[in-house]
């Protein structure tokens, strides 16, 4: 079915049936959803809130909460996790918390099912405005801000993509919702396309698999989908109908082997807390080539950049991302980022190019490269050893598997380029979206003070 809109879906009682979530094995509907908005838009106005912070695990309860801010005229503040440090930076940004967490300090507003008491009040999603905190690369707190509107015209890219998904594909993810990407994914394009939604996010794949339903919709990241661990095969009977994967790309041996454990290819989602979702690729493809989203277009700028222009990110400009990009007839090709590119001994030097050599090496599967902090700047490399590398790792040290690694380089890169300090792990300390933060790195490097 064509997606509604939020407005719609909590203005007509006639859709109380349809199934929205579920609570202790019951099934909570459309009609649910009306009251719990409205008992919460009622305590909003009744407590003077005009920046509610949303604190809940529970996805359904969580989007009770953002509607019901929304449709009394305050602003749902999401913090990117619910850490008690986390809350605490953020402390200036809102007025309440609006959580079913009752050990939280300040001013609170309960959220809970079957309140009642409330009358449901008009939603004007082109004013309904959502504030979001992300990290972004470094660490420090970015403020992006979004209305239902975008919300909703980003579902609206996503079902024309893929519009023959059945009503009762029901959405899991192993990711949170306090992000863009599970929150669009999981919640908004579930609900306003009538299809259920899990209440809450997966830790562990064997419960999630365990639980699956047949033709579900699995949404996932890299941070979980390099950690199948060697599950066995899904039955077929049992299979989802889609496994998505967003917040960093996802390496080939993890797309291959999720792709066996589930039967089906991956798709992978490009776009960020700015944008949204603006552009897919299946990974039974062997070009890498990004597939712009219906109703977005793509253009690469003279400085390199991809440039972007939908109705759910801009509807009248055209909004630079930081990603270099070869642009084809058939979509783009990532290149790196433009803030990757540093300067060691005074000549540029691009972090991505430092990783795809890398990479090349058969004794590597995985690599992230920084520029360590100091009065000289020092490039460094993470290192996931591969199968070979492993041996190699314990056969010589890492000290000489870095030299060893170093000469490989000096084929392709100028001496710039060549890792002087190195590290060698499993894997890379990653995020819940799958994002490798700066600051993790260089502190992979502080714990010990020779490499």
């Amino acid at each position: 079915m064509k997606p509604m809109s939020f407005a719609s879906i909590l203005a007509q009682a006639e859709y109380d049936g349809v199934a929205v979530s579920w609570r202790a094995g019951a099934v909570l509907t459309r009609r649910d959803l009306l009251a719990d908005t409205a008992a919460m838009a009622a305590a909003v106005v009744a407590a003077g809130c005009r920046r509610g912070a949303v604190v809940s695990s529970d996805s359904y309860l969580f989007l009770v909460a953002v509607l019901g801010l929304t449709s009394a005229g305050a602003t749902a503040v999401v913090p990117p996790n619910v850490q008690p440090g986390t809350l605490a930076g953020l402390a200036g940004a809102f007025d309440h918390l609006v959580s079913d967490q009752s050990d939280l300090p300040g001013p609170r507003i309960a959220l809970r099912h079957g309140a009642g008491g409330g009358k449901p009040i008009p939603c004007r999603p082109e004013a309904g405005l959502i504030e979001f905190f992300t990290s972004g690369s470094t660490g420090a707190p970015k403020h992006i801000e979004k209305s239902l509107l975008h919300l909703e015209r980003e579902a609206a890219a996503l079902d024309t993509q893929w519009p023959d998904l059945p009503p009762d594909a029901t959405a899991v993810a192993t990711v949170p919702h306090q992000h863009i990407y599970g929150l669009a994914f999981k919640v908004v394009w579930p609900l306003l396309t009538g299809r259920p939604f899990a209440p809450h996010m997966e830790d562990y794949w064997e419960s999630l698999i365990d639980g699956l339903s047949p033709g579900a919709v699995v949404v996932s990241s890299p941070a979980h989908l390099t950690r199948l661990g060697g599950l066995p095969p899904v039955p077929p009977d049992r299979r989802p109908r889609m496994v998505l994967s967003a917040g960093a790309p996802l390496p080939q041996w993890a797309a291959d082997d999720a792709t066996r454990i589930f039967g089906i290819p991956i798709d992978e989602i490009y776009g960020s807390t700015e944008t949204g979702a603006v552009a897919t690729r299946r990974r039974d493809c062997g070009n890498g080539c990004w597939r712009p989203l219906p109703g977005v277009a793509t253009a690469r700028g003279d400085d390199g950049r991809l440039r972007l222009r939908a109705r759910h990110v801009d509807e009248t400009s055209w909004v630079a991302t930081d990603d270099r990009v070869e642009v084809s007839s058939e979509g783009f090709t990532l290149l790196g980022r433009t803030d990757r590119v540093v300067k060691i001994e005074g000549k540029r030097v691009a972090l991505a190019e430092v990783e795809q050599a890398l990479t090349a090496s058969p004794l590597v599967a995985g690599a992230a490269a920084i520029a360590l902090p100091g009065e000289r700047a020092i490039l460094a490399a993470v290192v996931i050893p591969s199968q070979a590398g492993q041996a190699k790792l314990a056969e010589i040290g890492p000290f000489r598997l870095g030299r060893l690694l170093r000469r490989e380089l000096a084929f392709r890169l100028e001496a710039a380029g060549l890792p002087r300090r190195w590290r060698f792990t499993p894997a890379l300390p990653i995020g819940p979206m799958g994002k490798t933060h700066t600051a993790d790195l260089v502190a992979l490097f502080e714990e010990r003070k020779h490499g």
